[in-house]
This record gives C-alpha cells, structure tokens and sequence, in this order.
C-alpha cells in the first residue's frame, strides 16, 4: 500500500512542480498576481511542503534539520502555499467582496498563529487549525471554480465561451477538489484512530493525488490530441 501512495504522491509532484514553475515563469513576465499565486501554490505545496512532510514523519533529518524541525519547515512552506490559494481565490473569483477579503484575513491569522503556537508539532489544537486552514483553501477554490464552470456551461450552449476553455475550468476545479479530499481523508484517518497508514487511508490518498496531477497536467499542459478531442466532443 505504501507504493501505492508513492505513486500517487510522485504523480501529483511532477505535475506541481513542473505546472507551478511554468506559471512563475509565466508571472515573471506578465507580473499578475493570480499567475504568482497559482505558481507558488501548486510548487510549493505539492513540490516542497507535502514530500518535507512525509519526510519529516518518517523520522528522517534533512540539511542537518531535525525531523521535528523539518516537520515545522514543511508546515511553514505549505502555509505559504496554501495562503496563496487563498488570496488567488478571492482576487479571481470574489475581488470586491469584503467578506472573501475577510475570510483571506482569517486564513492569515489562523496560519500565523498555527505556527507561533504549534511550530515543528503534529498534534494539539494549533496544528488541527493549521490543518483546517490549509484545506479549506482547496475547498472554497473547488467550490469557486466549480460554480464559475456552471455559469460558462451555460454561456457555452449560446456559443459564447470556447469549449477548451470551459473544459480547462473543470478541470482546475477537479483538481482543488481531489487535494481537498486528500485533506479531508488525511484527517480522517487520524481523528478515527485508524491512523495515516490505514489501506484506506493509502488509497483514498493516492488516488486523489492522481487525480489532482491528471487533471492539473491537462488543465495547463494539454496534449494537442486531447484538446481536439475536447473541441471534437464539443462539435
């Protein structure tokens, strides 16, 4: 079951590492803020934060880091992360709204004071809020982008929105959602008892992993046979 999960995790860091570096190249020379997020959400989590974890809870020191430390550097790159997706959700989908610009507000002193509280530490109430912060990033994004490819499916049956681009939207939503429930499942397994290394647990994991990198990968870097397979489908 472990290979299993290590399938998983090695699809979804391919895909992060390599669809995040290209959007920070990307925002490099268009200086956007969503290309900026995006990048440093996707590389930093799924290339960065997420294997340190996985490391770091194996026992294993790195750079002369001891694992607990190692454990608190990984939360303080996946906080970085996930607080990017927060900010590139609301400055895509909800840019006036004071209450999406509230809840950015939250996420940040939830992440500030899950660290200063809860640093290097994988249990206690400042590590579940850091948890908590952190998916719930992917959830409200899944959520954004799932309601905004409602309203082009709609606009597309007039033939007024590109059939790659709807698809692209679905697929971006997919792919928020499957690190949600990679979360969701990762907590799940802890607060039942039957721990993260449960066969459940594994696969639930490595399957949304898969399924994020999947999606990711077709969402920013097609291949030319499956964008005319879209369009085809679309006709």
């Amino acid at each position: 079951m472990e290979s299993l999960l290590g399938a998983g995790v090695l699809v979804m860091l391919v895909a992060d590492v390599v669809v995040g570096l290209r959007l920070l190249w990307l925002a490099a020379h268009t200086r956007q803020l969503a290309e900026l997020c995006m990048g440093l959400a996707t590389f930093l989590l799924g290339g960065v934060g997420y294997p340190l974890s996985i490391v770091a809870r194996r026992g294993i020191g790195l750079a002369g880091l001891e694992s607990e430390t190692l454990l608190g550097v990984a939360f303080c790159v996946q906080n970085l992360a996930c607080f990017a997706m927060w900010v590139f959700t609301w400055r895509v989908f909800r840019p006036d709204s004071r209450l999406a610009a509230g809840l950015v507000a939250l996420a940040m002193a939830g992440f500030g004071s899950s660290l200063i509280f809860g640093f290097g530490h994988d249990s206690g109430a400042a590590y579940w809020l850091g948890t908590a912060t952190r998916g719930l990033a992917f959830v409200w994004a899944c959520t954004e982008a799932t309601r905004y490819a409602a309203l082009l499916r709609r606009r597309r049956a007039l033939g007024l929105v590109d059939p790659v681009v709807l698809d692209r939207i679905r697929l971006w939503a997919l792919s928020m959602g499957a690190v949600a429930l990679a979360f969701a499942v990762f907590c799940a397994g802890r607060l039942s008892g039957a721990g993260t290394q449960a066969p459940w647990v594994l696969g639930l994991t490595s399957f949304a992993g898969v399924l994020c990198g999947v999606s990711l990968w077709l969402a920013f870097l097609p291949p030319a046979a499956y964008v005319r397979r879209v369009e085809a489908r679309s006709a």
